[in-house]
């Protein structure tokens, strides 16, 4: 992914080969030693650059946890993680119409700076500088988990978005910042929002995509004793008690407003929590996110139960024996909402004009609105406020 070569979509039985190269299965492959990290900008300040302490990861209850900034962030950076982040990934976009964003980036007058925060394994930024390739995009993360190949426009550094903001070139009028699945990151995502209006050239963008920890149903209210619901409720209670809440996420629309930000939308989806929709569509979807959930419980709980509620890891995997069996069964008609958010900062509009196109170009579409979501319906329920 260094390049844009090599990346094209056609069958490789229709792609013609220009030269012949066979690999013995005997033959030594060779690593090239000269892969590097991204370099940072001169003006970037080094006493955020990478050292070799951020590596040294520290292991608790099987799992592996980030080193810089040790304990602030609850989840697990590990292989098994980095696996069902990259799914998770996919099964957003399924979610999201293939789409990486919703604020009205222009492909004609493209964005110059785009910075995302808490990047996780930089799979966004990764497809955000191959979709933008005259753009600048910047990742950051607790743990230095990022691949080394990736597009020459696209950079990883390690950075705590809780702490004061670089002050270097790229840090400054940014055009687009981008938040997903941030909420167990701070203590307080307002100041995070404001940050990012600062950091915004007029005209800029900011968005958030983030879950609503909770389980809801159609049909009638989940009953406070099901599984799933105390699950989220219980990692939702130690989350507050360690400094990092999760249950914000219909709040943020309003932090953004409190910001600053004008011309800020909402746009709220609904994810099945298996595979009991009627429509093949959701029915998958629903069946992806009930595995994305499976996958993630143990990690997920590990660190809070442990260090909040002094749990042991066998008691914690005990907890969620019922937890697994209630989000299997399909007579609970489950989801999760998603929530989008996306505001912009204001400022002369010729200036935003000149840098964003129409919100109506062809990847900006609105997806309908006013939806539901049941058992037999075909559609996800998305709404716009």
């Amino acid at each position: 992914m260094g390049s844009s070569q090599g990346r094209k979509d056609e069958p490789l039985d229709e792609f013609k080969f220009t030269f012949e190269f066979y690999l013995d299965s005997n033959a030594h492959i060779e690593a090239d030693d000269r892969q590097k990290r991204s370099q940072s900008p001169d003006d970037y300040d080094e006493t955020a650059s990478l050292t070799d302490s951020v590596f040294e990861y520290f292991n608790e209850n099987g799992r592996t946890y980030h080193a810089y900034h040790a304990g602030s962030y609850h989840f697990p950076n590990d292989e098994k993680e980095l696996d069902r982040l990259n799914n998770q990934h996919e099964i957003l976009k399924i979610l999201f119409d293939g789409r990486n964003y919703l604020a009205p980036l222009s492909h004609d007058d493209p964005p110059r700076r785009i910075l995302d925060i808490a990047t996780g394994t930089g799979r966004w930024a990764i497809e955000m500088g191959d979709e933008f390739p005259r753009s600048s995009v910047i990742g950051t993360d607790l743990s230095p988990i990022q691949p080394d190949l990736v597009p020459p426009n696209v950079h990883f550094y390690v950075d705590d978005a809780n702490d004061e903001w670089q002050t270097g070139r790229d840090w400054q009028n940014i055009d687009y910042i981008h938040c997903r699945l941030t909420i167990g990151c701070w203590d307080d995502m307002a100041l995070l929002i404001r940050k990012g209006f600062e950091r915004l050239r007029p005209g800029g963008w900011m968005e958030s995509q983030e879950p609503h920890c909770d389980v809801e149903c159609d049909d009638g209210p989940i009953p406070p004793n099901h599984s799933m619901k105390r699950w989220w409720d219980e990692m939702c209670r130690a989350s507050a008690a360690a400094g990092r809440p999760l249950h914000i996420t219909p709040m943020i629309k309003q932090m953004y407003i409190d910001a600053g930000f004008v011309d800020v939308h909402e746009k709220v989806y609904k994810i099945p929590m298996n595979g009991w929709p009627r429509e093949p569509r959701l029915k998958r979807l629903g069946e992806l996110w009930q595995q994305n959930l499976e996958e993630g419980f143990s990690g997920l709980s590990y660190a809070l139960f442990h260090r909040v509620n002094g749990m042991q890891r066998e008691e914690i995997e005990i907890s969620l024996v019922d937890v697994r069996r209630d989000l299997s069964d399909q007579r609970v008609h489950m989801y999760e909402k998603f929530y989008i958010v996306w505001g912009r900062k204001p400022g002369n509009p010729s200036d935003a004009v000149s840098v964003y196109s129409s919100p109506r170009s062809a990847h900006s579409q609105e997806p309908p609105t006013n939806n539901t979501l049941n058992a037999g319906g075909d559609d996800l329920m998305q709404t716009e406020q």
